[in-house]
């Protein structure tokens, strides 16, 4: 009989452990968006939506030109979303969250009619118990979110706490020219919303994430955050899951991890009391190290990454839930196995800064990321993304800095790092200011990092966290016009940033050893090592830590550029094409030469106006800056070329200096870009690839040759490179060919050859005096090299140029007769799905300096299209390049007059 009865009792726990409920999530997606007079109303089919975004229809597009400074009103109002909803459940089994996973920013919720609460950090999570206000149905429940200005109310925070006596120093303004607004430091917004020096002022509003209903027993299940740890024999996944509850009293959970690619068998966490003032489950799931594959930066190894289901069951009773509870939640994760140290080693100069993945030491290359748009409820658009991404993977990048300006980017962002092998350096979402120490938004800034960390914790992709963007170069850089409030500011900083930011961002880190790198305080920085000195140390020492460079000189020269440990930041401004200018200026505008001009001006953010990207181009390139209204095209390509060679000098620079782990990563200031404006991007707007990212898929390929001028011997150092893993030693045969060409010519005229042997993560340098080089009694001006790299085989793997004049001083430079012929598709036989590849066949019949393609004609300026190399030297009679469009839905076709072609040669002759 106890047999029996003992029987029936295990089959009724395993029957409630299998039948329980999953937890129910219902995404509540259609609005309605109104003013706060009611006269306007609008519908808004679906989020993530935006005010600005929802009334382009009626208003029009944020960034159409003089919208951003013309359509200014709808931040200095408030908005209504409201939205109704029936209840799924009612019961007293459940519990009922209205959860809101992104509100920009400041808002008011009611559900039908009761103040729920309010949210006023765009970068945190809310929830609020629902289940007794619900209606039964048929009854429709009314749920009402009231968005107020931001601009309003940042200035009303900012009176509000100068009453009080809380200092912040300095009203704190973007420093940018043209329309801007301050005090973005008194909001948990997105800091560049405010303006700046690239960027329009976007005072956005809106739901930018997710609204849903939740049903559940006990808790629900938010986050994982997976820390992975190698020893001699296994891998460990040290995780720890992270529960909401509202309950009083500690709970019970069970928890299954199925892995099949890992585990023979589901892991289980038998029954577990958890506490409710600190719901989170801890365990840790070994697997033997020849399961694994591991997880490498790009251009290192392969991607692998491993889908992980976790589920949880949380009830209440110790007999296990009940059928009709809803207790199970599910996180599915797609896990890499990696390991990742930054190295602070002191040497003879300071200390080292590079990191080292899975006990190899990486040249970091990469690029800052900014939002893929100025409105926040646009940024995560997929499709964007990947493009983004996938061109950042294709130019041979391996990482990527997520700007502390902008946002914590969105799952889908952070998936695509895994997948396409970029490190992300995380910097939080402060920016070159200082910041209240008031208790509620010190507060809400430790919520801020904490679901954010762990949110993003389990990445393989995440190197590093930084808890800002130059503050501390901010604060010691004004220090003296900050006067008597300079100490306090410091000390406020110090702690915010260090008493608490970085104390809770504990919550992802490990006793027994380190899963990621940091966290770093500040960047620029003197490294991890070397935090808590004073703000007088010259936060930008070369000898430590990472440094941001900026500044006015020759950037065409090698001897610009520090010897730097990490260079997280610097870069060139440039145009975009002319067909973005055309596309920027609508439908309805002419797009004259002078419409152009006007908004070309109108967008110039830089407070030093064109002076930069001017003077940079007079450096080396036939251009009079005083008229350059009257030859927009020609400034457009000048300005392109300017920042591909003068980019290009400072990753070679850099690259060349990785002997010894002295420098070790460089990202160049910046991928992507907001709208159409003179800025420092690679990629404009529209997608539309600059120069400068057509050379970067050359001068980041992992095994290249570097030729720079050394001024001192008036010498050509030649550096090979080869940035890679090789599990066994691996030494290679190269040959170096130095060419030596007149203008002239396609026929060199004097070839020096070099045998190189070298090794996985290699690197070797020789030098040449420049006058072995050149031929006969011509000069400099009258000549140009060709720097070949050859496999052992005579197979070419990399090839640069090297110039040394200025372009704007070439003597003897012809006419090449550039003839340019395109075949494609017949499409009266072409078939869906279209292959839109096209062949260009250049011909020259003399070197033709730097070819710059651009597509002109006027129905496909739009269609997303790829050159397969842009901006170059050609040096043979006959090159093709290949046209690619994404567009495979219809048949294009296309002739030699619908490319536009420029070179260096017209502007010489």
């Amino acid at each position: 009989m106890f047999r029996l009865i003992f029987s029936l009792n295990v089959f009724i726990i395993l029957l409630y452990n299998n039948c329980a409920k999953t937890i129910l999530v219902e995404e509540i997606t259609k609005w309605t968006l109104g003013n706060e007079s009611s006269s306007l109303r609008i519908d808004v089919p679906r989020l993530p939506s935006g005010v600005y975004t929802a009334l382009k229809d009626t208003y029009g597009d944020l960034l159409a030109p003089g919208n951003d400074v013309s359509l200014r009103w709808i931040a200095n109002q408030s908005w209504i979303y409201s939205a109704g909803f029936d209840s799924a459940e009612m019961g007293h089994d459940n519990q009922v969250n209205l959860t809101l996973h992104g509100i920009d920013t400041v808002s008011r919720v009611r559900l039908n009619g009761e103040l729920l609460g309010e949210t006023d950090n765009m970068f945190v999570r809310y929830s609020f118990a629902i289940g007794h206000l619900l209606l039964p149905s048929p009854s429709h429940n009314s749920l009402e979110i009231e968005i107020l200005s931001p601009l309003q109310e940042a200035h009303r925070r900012a009176r509000e706490l100068e009453d009080l006596g809380v200092t912040t120093g300095p009203m704190s303004c973007p420093r940018a020219r043209g329309d801007v607004e301050c005090r973005r430091n008194y909001l948990r917004k997105m800091q560049m919303s405010f303006g700046g020096e690239w960027n329009p002022a976007a005072l956005s509003s809106g739901i930018w994430k997710p609204v849903v209903v939740e049903y559940y027993a006990v808790a629900v299940l938010r986050d994982i955050d997976v820390a992975i740890n190698r020893n001699d024999t296994h891998w460990t996944m040290d995780c720890r899951a992270f529960l909401s509850s509202p309950a009083s009293e500690d709970f019970y959970a069970q928890l299954v991890v199925y892995a099949n690619e890992l585990l023979d068998e589901r892991f289980v966490l038998e029954k577990k009391v958890v506490s409710f003032k600190s719901p989170v489950l801890e365990f840790k799931i070994h697997i033997p190290q020849d399961r694994v594959t591991l997880w490498w930066p790009n251009g290192y190894g392969k991607q692998k990454l491993y889908p992980v289901l976790f589920s949880v069951k949380c009830y209440t009773s110790e007999e296990g839930p009940t059928l009709s509870s809803r207790t199970e939640s599910q996180k599915l994760l797609k896990i890499g196995f990696r390991t990742i140290q930054l190295v602070e080693d002191k040497d003879d100069i300071g200390r080292t800064f590079f990191f080292r993945v899975n006990g190899h030491p990486i040249f970091m290359k990469g690029a800052n990321y900014v939002p893929a748009h100025t409105l926040p409820e646009l940024s995560s658009d997929a499709d964007k993304v990947e493009y983004l991404l996938k061109a950042a993977h294709d130019a041979n990048m391996n990482m990527i800095r997520v700007w502390g300006g902008g946002l914590y980017e969105s799952d889908t962002f952070y998936n695509l790092a895994d997948f396409y092998g970029l490190l992300v350096w995380q910097d939080m979402a402060f920016s070159q200011a200082a910041y209240p120490l008031a208790n509620e938004f010190v507060e809400s800034v430790c919520v801020e990092t904490v679901q954010n960390a762990q949110r993003l914790s389990y990445h393989p992709s995440l190197s590093l966290i930084v808890t800002n963007n130059e503050i501390e170069l901010f604060l010691a850089t004004n220090k003296s016009d900050f006067g008597e409030s300079a100490a306090q500011l410091e000390s406020d900083y110090k702690a915010l940033f260090t008493d608490r930011i970085m104390e809770e961002l504990k919550v992802i880190t490990r006793k027994d050893f380190s899963p990621r790198p940091g966290p770093m305080i500040s960047t620029p920085s003197l490294g991890i090592a070397e935090t808590g000195q004073n703000l007088e140390i010259n936060l930008q020492s070369p000898n430590y830590g990472d440094v941001h460079i900026w500044g006015d000189k020759d950037g065409f020269s090698p001897d610009t550029y520090p010897h730097a440990r990490f260079v997280s930041e610097f870069g060139y401004a440039s145009l975009p094409v002319m067909s973005s200018w055309q596309r920027a200026l609508g439908d309805g505008a002419e797009g004259s030469s002078q419409e152009i001009a006007d908004l070309i001006r109108s967008r110039q953010h830089d407070p030093k106006g064109f002076i930069p990207m001017l003077q940079s181009i007079a450096y080396q390139l036939p251009f009079v800056p005083q008229n350059w209204d009257k030859n927009i095209e020609k400034f457009i390509y000048f300005s392109q070329v300017a920042q591909a060679m003068t980019t290009k000098t400072a990753v070679d620079v850099f690259r060349s200096l990785r002997g010894g782990n002295h420098t070790m990563g460089a990202l160049v200031w910046q991928l992507n870009d907001v709208w159409v404006a003179p800025t420092w991007s690679c990629i404009d707007f529209y997608g539309n690839l600059k120069m400068v990212y057509y050379w970067a898929t050359e001068f980041l390929a992992p095994t290249s040759v570097i030729a720079l001028y050394d001024s001192n011997s008036d010498s050509l150092n030649i550096t090979l490179t080869r940035e890679d893993f090789a599990e066994h030693k691996d030494s290679q045969l190269y040959y170096v060919l130095v060419n030596t060409y007149l203008w002239t010519d396609l026929v060199a005229k004097k070839t020096i050859a070099r045998a190189f042997g070298l090794g996985s993560n290699d690197i070797e340098v020789r030098q040449i005096p420049l006058e072995y080089l050149l031929f006969e009694n011509h000069s400099k001006q009258e000549i140009f090299l060709e720097v070949v790299l050859e496999d052992e085989h005579g197979e070419p793997v990399a090839r640069n140029f090297f110039y040394p004049v200025p372009l704007k001083n070439i003597v003897g430079i012809k006419d090449p007769g550039l003839t340019l012929e395109v075949s494609g598709q017949d499409c009266r036989t072409a078939t869906s799905p279209f292959a839109n590849s096209f062949s260009l066949r250049i011909t020259v019949k003399s070197p033709a300096l730097l070819v710059y393609l651009e597509l002109s004609h006027p129905d496909y300026i739009e269609e997303q299209h790829k050159f397969s190399t842009n901006g170059f030297t050609q040096i043979q009679p006959k090159k093709t390049i290949h046209l690619v469009f994404e567009n495979d839905s219809k048949c294009l076709t296309l002739t030699s007059g619908h490319i536009r072609v420029q070179t260096i040669n017209q502007y010489l002759i």
